[in-house]
């Protein structure tokens, strides 16, 4: 018996989607609950979590393993758990993915169906509203900064950068949204003032590809940084603050730019990602995994 039946479609999967079934994985084992990952394929073999996509092959698994959560991601598993729907005595989570990680969408009469049975979860990659966000790619944590041409300290920021010989891109604030491929080879910080940060979520959009944002707020509002994990924060461009944090990152070793990029990724996926989804099933995140500042 588990507490959550996870059902994801492997047949003809790409990268990314074994990647994002991969975090999803590791993230569920943070928390105090059982969980079985299921595979749709050609074939049937419970002993290694395969069964052929089929609605009586899905009841039958549940009426193995007795879920108290159905979790589906893809739209056939979508299709079939929606369809069995009114016989479940478990929970239904339903969760329609984008293009890059599906596929393209195969659009039939059963899934047309199912989508009017059971509203699916939306999961898009920051280009457009949806539910959750989850990023395509992730930055490289080179040492170059990047910020907006329309950003209104824009020329500062340029003019700073050059006279402390650091490396920089400036690029337009629709470059920026996904997908930003080649971008992110280039760049691993992003310097923004909070007038152009306010225009729709940029520094959760940042924090998803893995930069920390050092924001320029005259008026010290953090628009959601926290010191240190996924970002700084500074009035001016005048302070020397501003100065250090710049050259400190340019003077970083890879190692620890990758683990800062790290934890804006984790702080990305707390507010709006797979931790967020996890989180939201209800169930207590395991002591011994909990930060030590939040145990005391």
């Amino acid at each position: 018996m588990s507490d959550a039946l996870v059902l994801w479609d492997a047949r003809n999967s790409n990268r990314f989607l074994q990647r994002f079934i991969e975090d999803f994985k590791a993230e569920l084992t943070r928390f105090s609950l059982k969980v079985r990952f299921v595979t749709l394929s050609n074939v049937t073999s419970l002993e290694e979590d395969q069964i052929k996509p089929s609605m009586r092959g899905l009841l039958d698994l549940i009426h193995v393993e007795s879920p108290l959560h159905l979790i589906t991601f893809g739209s056939k598993p979508n299709s079939l758990a929606s369809l069995i729907s009114p016989a479940l005595r478990c929970k239904l989570h339903t969760n329609l993915l984008p293009e890059w990680l599906e596929g393209e969408p195969h659009h039939s009469t059963i899934a047309k169906l199912a989508s009017y049975i059971h509203k699916n979860e939306e999961w898009g990659d920051g280009s457009e509203l949806k539910d959750y966000f989850y990023p395509q790619f992730t930055s490289k944590a080179v040492n170059a900064i990047v910020f907006f041409k329309e950003d209104d300290f824009s020329n500062v920021i340029e003019e700073h950068a050059i006279a402390h010989n650091i490396a920089y891109q400036s690029i337009s604030l629709k470059s920026f949204l996904p997908p930003a491929v080649q971008l992110l080879h280039k760049v691993g910080i992003l310097v923004v003032s909070s007038n152009s940060a306010n225009q729709g979520d940029i520094i959760e959009l940042a924090n998803g590809y893995g930069l920390p944002v050092l924001l320029i707020s005259p008026e010290m509002r953090n628009f959601g940084i926290r010191e240190g994990e996924n970002g700084w924060v500074v009035s001016t461009t005048q302070q020397i603050q501003y100065t250090n944090y710049l050259k400190n990152w340019q003077c970083m070793s890879q190692n620890v730019r990758e683990m800062i990029s790290q934890y804006c990724r984790y702080s990305q996926s707390t507010q709006s990602g797979v931790r967020c989804y996890c989180s939201s099933l209800g169930y207590p995140e395991k002591l011994e995994l909990k930060d030590f500042k939040l145990r005391g």
